[in-house]
């Protein structure tokens, strides 16, 4: 107060009509901003109006019911075809379940091999069969194949690569667990063993009788994840699957199908080869 005082008169004239002047335009932006929004409501308004009666008017000529637009980017589209494409698989899957069930007759003992390469969706595919009670289903039981016998790809070796994993899926097929035995490292003891791969991921191995009280001190790489269970004890797994109606089993390490033929061949395997493809377009 002192300082303006200390002005000049024409000083303290200017300071005061300006800051007048910064009052009234303050005022005549928000006057212009409300005019402007006003205006912009009613023009989308407006439009909004239009589009809804342009589905209406096409619907009352075609004398059909309005359905939504596709959008701009095909993204309706898409998700119509991934809708169609699960219905498709969940109706092949419901069929290879009524064939395994044989409508409510146990009939004959069938065997399925869901076969893949990585990042297609087996895991997926596969919890179909494992979520059945009537089907011994084994996660990637050649995984242990892998890693304990070397293959270099080509050659004789590919083919010794592949004459193996036929014979342990057969063994496999036939309820014979005890030819993984040969592949777990450490070997089992007293056909006991906490390093089945991806035990968790086998229902049937996480269940009773299987499922025996957790043993302390006994580190388990590849546990049950639901429950606490003890070592894999083997014969107990192999006596579940004797019990069980079916067996279905995944892999993604066969991949020369010449070599399955013997199996399908096989009358006591009566072996049914499921084969998944990824679509690769993204």
């Amino acid at each position: 107060m002192e300082i303006r005082r200390g002005l000049p008169q024409d000083i303290r004239e200017l300071l005061h009509f300006l800051k007048m002047r910064s009052k009234y335009a303050v005022l005549l932006v928000f006057v212009v901003s409300l005019i402007i929004i006003e205006k912009e409501n009613n023009f989308i308004s407006r439009v909004s109006d239009k589009l809804k009666q342009v589905p209406q008017a096409l619907a009352e000529a075609n004398g059909t019911e309005t359905s939504p637009a596709p959008t701009e980017n095909g993204s309706l589209a898409s998700l119509q075809e991934l809708d169609a494409a699960f219905s498709q698989l969940r109706s092949h899957l419901h069929n290879i379940t009524l064939q395994l069930e044989g409508d409510g007759d146990p009939g004959p003992r069938r065997h399925v091999l869901l076969m893949a390469t990585t990042r297609t969706g087996s895991s997926f595919v596969g919890e179909f069969f494992n979520q059945q009670g009537n089907i011994f289903y084994l996660f990637e039981p050649l995984w242990h194949v892998e890693k304990m016998v070397t293959f270099l790809p080509g050659g004789a070796s590919a083919v010794g690569s592949a004459l193996v994993y036929r014979d342990v899926l057969k063994q496999l097929f036939l309820c014979d667990l005890y030819i993984l035995e040969n592949f777990i490292s450490p070997a089992p003891e007293d056909h006991l063993t906490p390093f089945l791969f991806r035990r968790g991921s086998s229902r049937s191995l996480c269940e009773e009788p299987v499922c025996t009280p957790s043993a302390k001190k006994v580190f388990e790489k590849y546990y049950c994840k639901n429950r606490r269970c003890g070592p894999l004890n083997i014969t107990l797994a192999a006596e579940a699957c004797r019990h069980k109606q079916h067996v279905a089993l995944k892999t993604v390490r066969v991949r020369q199908l010449e070599f399955l033929q013997p199996l399908v061949e096989d009358p006591r395997l009566d072996l049914r080869i499921i084969q998944l493809v990824r679509d690769p377009r993204a």
